[in-house]
């Protein structure tokens, strides 16, 4: 496991992200990278001389979509081509997030801070991880990858870009949803680091029985959801205004069937409930009817 702690801050403008910055580095003794697009704005508490602790370097999203494109079996590729076409797209914020991964991998800072744009558009960056993995998952699915896969350099061009990209979104929504550390700068932070814990992946719900055979499951939410709750494979798919939650579930839920979905603004919660599929449980442990209930 890295010793490198991993610190997001968002939100606010440039000067009270750089504030929080400098806070989160008060000790002198840490050596810290700083990613961030104002490098303009680092906070004169911090040394970032040549010989000073820590070291700042400007978020460069096209550079790396560049790098990223040059390592394809076809750098020209349309769909590829489409996924880099701009800065903002979820390719390129996975490609941020894996630059930042990989510096704390390598154990050479003792903190990496990464700072993000505003509140909403951060959160969105946040959850570029899950997006990805649903478009790339929607078009290819596991299973057509990897029995293509196993052709080896014979296999499809294209369907190789798709395992390359699920390999980076999913390497990039472990470390997201691992021990990252959240800072809201600016604005009061409560809904904002609710919705960057929902973004990450890293919100454990609360499942009970339901005491009609199936299961009521609940997840922290600080808005109603934009549509009805979603499965994608052993994911579970939350559509909000500006940005999508693509959920880890737990493995009993993947032998149980969506039946509906509520949200309870009194208690800030998303609750779906699930059936057990009777397919996929040993009949004794279905309840009566449940088979025709679960569809």
């Amino acid at each position: 496991m890295s010793r490198t702690r991993v610190v997001v801050v968002l939100g606010g403008d440039p000067g009270d992200r750089a504030r929080v910055t400098a806070d989160e580095l008060a000790d002198g003794e840490l050596t810290a990278l700083v990613l961030t697009g104002h490098p303009d704005a680092v906070d004169p508490r911090l040394d970032v001389s040549e010989a000073g602790s820590v070291e700042v370097r400007v978020d460069d999203p096209t550079a790396r979509l560049e790098a990223y494109r040059s390592g394809a079996a076809d750098p020209d590729d349309d769909v590829l081509a489409a996924l880099a076409a701009g800065g903002d797209t979820p390719l390129a914020a996975v490609l941020g997030w894996e630059y930042a991964r990989r510096a704390a991998v390598s154990d050479y800072w003792d903190v990496v801070v990464v700072e993000l744009d505003g509140d909403l558009t951060a959160v969105r960056r946040i959850a570029a991880a899950g997006e990805l993995a649903a478009f790339v998952e929607s078009r290819w699915p596991a299973n057509v990858r990897f029995a293509s896969m196993a052709a080896g350099g014979r296999a499809d061009v294209r369907v190789r870009e798709a395992h390359r990209l699920a390999l980076l979104a999913g390497d990039v929504a472990d470390f997201l949803a691992g021990s990252i550390e959240i800072r809201v700068a600016g604005a009061p932070a409560g809904g904002t680091a609710e919705m960057a814990a929902l973004a990450r992946g890293a919100v454990t719900p609360v499942v009970a029985p339901d005491g009609q055979g199936g299961y009521r499951v609940e997840y922290p939410a600080p808005m109603r959801p934009s549509a009805p709750v979603s499965v994608e494979g052993d994911r579970l798919r939350l559509e909000f205004d500006g940005f999508r939650a693509v959920m880890s579930m737990p493995a009993l839920l993947s032998r149980c069937v969506l039946t509906d979905s509520v949200f309870e603004p009194d208690t800030g919660r998303v609750v779906v409930r699930f059936l057990p599929d009777p397919d996929l449980w040993p009949p004794n442990l279905v309840p009566s009817g449940s088979a025709d209930r679960a569809g």
